[in-house]
């Protein structure tokens, strides 16, 4: 009960007293903007300190320096001129390789070979700086010390020649000093934010005790309808917005009701009039191919029909299971491909699918569903065109195309033109227009379709119909 109110609490703060929710997002927004400017700022003049230090030297000598060589005058020279560096900026300079070991450090007692285990967690800035040269930064981090730091890295080419290979990194390091000052400024706006925060709820929560009983009403109403209780109405007796959203609320109870009953009724006539007869087919498939020698052509062909079978079989199962229909999985798909199988499984002996080359290669969708789909509308296609009395290669195609919209999947048919009063009721589930048909085909193309953000589109005149699946591009 304690969260509805605050809900309700906060809703009435943003109308009430709009002063609060300005001053928060004022502060929210001072706060991030100053932290975001110092902190590229710091990042930006690390970067340059780092890029400015690997151009006075040769990565190729630190390079070919192991543990041990701190005596050598080389080491010692670079030690020297990266000390001055980091007199002149206040930085701390350090080189490794690409294992994250030490080659240089301004820091004493630093010896070489050491390893930075924080510029580790730098690996993906890091690469970019090794792979491609660019100078990186760091997030900001604590220290051992407790003081908050942040690095930047430039590469250290062998030679000084701009393509000379990359062979060191080197760093600079200092200490963010400016989250102090954001510390204090941080503190002083809640402490601001939280006194007028404190004035303002109290003042709300007096002034809306009244309505609060219709809210918690309305929430248990939410509650039950979101467990499937539907029987049950909404009881809020309002005339002002409250009571506009309880009738709202109950109209999508109703519904929800509804859309329950047709899933059942459904599920049903799915369980009845395709699983029965599909155990069956698959049954008597493998009875024949068990009965077919093993060198006989014909067992492929057995093949394919029971895979095919075993396919309707789990688009079955997908169909029980319409109530809890899974999200599209999205992935990249070869056009053509799909195309063709679908032209192949959807041809009869009369009519042989022709399929448009599509001008691209690849689309995202989930294959399996989209599969479906197609496979629906080229089915319904040739038996349009088929009982109209079209036959051959050009009565039925498949096509894909680009446009402003998207990506356009059309299955085009010569026969009967279908009418406007029909057309408006194609996609209703168990609405068909054939005798032994259960209405659910092209309900599912368009399930489909609005799936993956898009939409189906009918058009039929002058003898052709196109159904065209329109996907976001």
């Amino acid at each position: 009960m304690r969260l509805r109110v605050t809900i309700l609490v906060k809703l009435l703060l943003a109308l009430v007293l709009p002063v609060v929710a300005l001053f928060t997002l004022f502060a929210f927004v001072a706060y991030q903007v100053s932290r975001h400017d110092l902190d590229e700022e710091l990042g930006r003049r690390l970067e340059a300190i780092a890029a400015s230090a690997a151009s006075q030297l040769r990565g190729k000598y630190l390079a070919g320096l192991g543990p041990g060589d701190e005596g050598e005058p080389t080491y010692q020279g670079y030690v020297g001129k990266l000390e001055a560096f980091a007199t002149a900026t206040g930085a701390q300079l350090y080189v490794f390789d690409k294992e994250f070991n030490s080659r240089a450090d301004t820091a004493k007692g630093v010896a070489i070979g050491t390893h930075y285990y924080r510029a580790e967690l730098d690996r993906a800035e890091l690469a970019r700086v090794f792979e491609r040269g660019v100078t990186a930064t760091s997030v900001t981090f604590e220290g051992t010390d407790g003081v908050t730091y942040k690095a930047g890295y430039a590469p250290m080419r062998a030679q000084a020649e701009a393509d000379s290979e990359i062979v060191l990194a080197i760093g600079a390091q200092a200490p963010a000093s400016y989250f102090a000052r954001l510390a204090d400024l941080r503190d002083r706006l809640f402490l601001w934010g939280g006194g007028l925060a404190a004035v303002s709820v109290l003042a709300a929560v007096i002034a809306t005790l009244l309505i609060t009983r219709n809210i918690r009403r309305l929430a248990a109403a939410a509650e039950r309808i979101g467990a499937g209780e539907l029987r049950e109405p909404v009881k809020v007796r309002s005339r002002d917005e409250l009571g506009v959203l309880a009738e709202t609320m109950d109209r999508m109870r109703i519904q929800l009701a509804e859309r329950d009953a047709r899933m059942q009724q459904m599920l049903a006539g799915i369980a009845h009039e395709v699983r029965n007869p599909l155990a069956g087919m698959t049954l008597f498939a493998g009875i024949l191919q068990d009965e077919l020698p093993v060198d006989d052509e014909r067992r492929s062909h057995v093949d394919r029909i029971r895979k095919e079978l075993g396919y309707l079989e789990r688009v079955v199962n997908e169909f029980l299971e319409f109530a809890r229909r899974p999200r599209p999985e999205i992935g990249p798909l070869e056009v053509g491909p799909l195309l063709t199988e679908v032209a192949e499984l959807a041809s009869t002996d009369e009519i042989a699918i022709a399929v448009t080359p599509a001008p691209f290669e690849t689309l995202r969708a989930d294959r399996a569903q989209l599969r479906r789909a197609l496979i629906n509308l080229a089915r319904n296609a040739v038996q349009a065109a088929t009982a109209a009395g079209n036959t051959g290669k050009d009565a039925v195609r498949i096509s894909a195309r680009e446009t402003a919209d998207g990506i356009e999947l059309s299955v085009w048919n010569r026969g009967k033109e279908i009418s406007p009063e029909t057309s408006g009721k194609l996609f209703e589930p168990f609405y068909t227009t054939r005798e032994k048909g259960t209405g659910l085909g092209l309900a599912f193309v368009r399930e489909i379709a609005m799936d993956h953000g898009g939409r189906v589109d009918l058009a039929s005149a002058g003898g052709e119909t196109t159904f065209t699946i329109v996907l976001p591009a």
